[in-house]
């Protein structure tokens, strides 16, 4: 029996019948072209298919045949299906190993193979932990998560199914191959470090009309349009709102005062956006404070700045009224990505000295948004010794010492000199302690501040890079920079962001 190397490709190559590249001499280049790249197995459908190859590739092969007539199993189901693929020198035979209805007894099969066709390996192909536990006792050569997503009970299943692997290896040693939905190269290396014997990747690189709809899918939203977005950013003194074009550039802009009860903030949002919005505007971005579901466009928390707005569901509101799913974001992650997107540096860190103290990410010129929509929220970092009690609920956040309304109130507002001058030395040791421990956990390359800071000029600026000087003897304080993007950096960020599809 021939071996399928350990850490290994595998490519899967295969066309139904009325698909464009059906056929055994399509199929043959398909695999000769696959080995020229480095491929360590074929794993391949038809026996007329396995056989054409066998003659010109001394790899490996797994064949299988599929039958979508049959209601359950339809990869390699029957004993004729066997007889087949071993008579067209197949090397292993992949069996459907779910537990849907089949034609033919599972074990019936094994049986057949290990008694009439010792020589060929059996890979079988599962979709569940409950699969594997059931056809371990069958000792399969193989198992292959190709199944996963595709019955009834695994269609929640995540794709890749990464965790699986790791699931399957706690309970057995028969080698896993990962397979399904393996579309680019860094998952095939983390299933490898997840335990997986090898992986065999199908579509990605042997179905070019299903890549070029990968491709496709990524462009239809822009067809015949001219890419004007509106931004909106919903901050806790205003709500501004502008219409972009593609490059960032300010078509219109709009602000208005942000309401104290949520209700009344959503009227105002969707009046800037119906204001700000033309015909041509199919992209709508939306800013706002609070930790915010990205993926579904919901207020997940709130502090008490916008009364009644957390829970609120931002995006759902957007699309009844425009017909435009709208991408929703945290205010201070918009302006970050503003940020990245104007002065190109792909790892920053931008804080918004406002009504709160927005923080943004961008690492690899993405927002780090963190699990629950809080990554970059380091307002909400305790400053040691702070007693302030927070708006957030929690009592020391550093917000409650570094915001704008704290500016105005202790040091704008002040006549006497003395104690502004102090006032300004303690703001700044605190912004430069709040600095150097994001940028001791994270390493970002530029630290931008934003907001009504700039307002108070080089001075401020010039005591905060001192006082990092004096905290880090080590490091340059010239990373850190004012931001010049102005009031509208949140929803330019906003537009941004809504162009965007599967990244940022």
């Amino acid at each position: 029996m021939k071996k399928i190397k350990q850490n290994s490709l595998i490519v899967s190559c295969q066309a139904e019948e009325g698909e464009p590249l059906y056929g055994k001499e399509t199929m043959l280049k398909m695999a000769l072209a696959a080995k020229i790249g480095g491929a360590d197995a074929i794993r391949t459908l038809y026996p007329d298919v396995v056989e054409e190859i066998k003659k010109h590739i001394d790899l490996p092969i797994i064949g299988l045949t599929k039958n979508r007539n049959f209601k359950g199993a339809f990869i390699t189901t029957t004993k004729k299906d066997i007889e087949e693929l071993a008579k067209a020198g197949t090397d292993f035979v992949a069996l459907d190993c779910t537990r849907r209805e089949r034609p033919e007894p599972l074990e019936e099969l094994f049986i057949y193979i290990r008694t009439k066709y010792p020589e060929i390996g059996i890979v079988a192909d599962i979709a569940d932990i409950s699969d594997v536990e059931n056809i371990i006792r069958l000792k399969p050569d193989y198992i292959a998560t190709t199944l996963s997503g595709y019955t009834d009970y695994s269609i929640e299943r995540p794709t890749p199914d990464l965790d699986l692997i790791s699931d399957i290896v706690k309970i057995t040693k028969i080698p896993v191959i990962a397979e399904g939905n393996y579309t680019y190269p860094y998952q095939v290396r983390k299933a490898i470090i997840k335990g997986a014997y090898a992986v065999t990747v199908g579509s990605a690189i042997t179905r070019p009309q299903m890549i070029t709809k990968i491709f496709k899918d990524h462009l239809r939203d822009l067809e015949n349009k001219d890419l004007q977005a509106v931004g909106i950013d919903i901050g806790g003194t205003w709500t501004r709102g502008v219409l972009v074009d593609r490059f960032g550039q300010i078509l219109r802009k709009e602000k208005l005062r942000t309401a104290n009860k949520g209700e009344t903030v959503v009227v105002n949002m969707l009046s800037l956006i119906k204001n700000l919005k033309t015909e041509d505007t199919n992209f709508i971005g939306i800013a706002t404070g609070g930790k915010i579901n990205f993926e579904k466009g919901i207020v997940e928390f709130s502090t008490g700045l916008i009364p009644d707005w957390q829970g609120v569901n931002i995006a759902d509101l957007v699309e009844d009224e425009f017909n435009i799913r709208p991408k929703v974001d945290n205010d201070a992650n918009c302006a970050a990505y503003c940020q990245h997107f104007k002065t190109k540096e792909n790892n920053l860190l931008m804080i918004t000295v406002g009504t709160g103290l927005g923080g943004g990410i961008v690492m690899n010129g993405e927002v780090v948004r963190g699990v629950k929509g809080s990554g970059g929220e380091i307002g909400h970092i305790i400053f040691p010794g702070n007693n302030h009690k927070c708006s957030c609920g929690k009592t020391g956040c550093v917000e409650t010492i570094l915001s704008g309304k704290y500016l105005k109130e202790n040091i704008y507002e002040k006549e006497n000199s003395r104690e502004v001058l102090e006032k300004i030395d303690n703001y700044s040791r605190t912004m430069a302690w709040l600095i150097d421990s994001v940028k001791t956990t994270i390493g970002f390359e530029k630290c931008y501040l934003g907001g009504v800071l700039p307002n108070y000029g080089e001075t401020m600026l010039s005591n905060i890079k001192k006082s990092y000087q004096e905290i880090n003897t080590i490091e340059d304080p010239n990373f850190i920079n004012y931001s010049f993007l102005g009031e509208y950096a949140g929803a330019i960020g906003a537009a941004l962001l809504s162009y965007q599809k599967g990244e940022a």
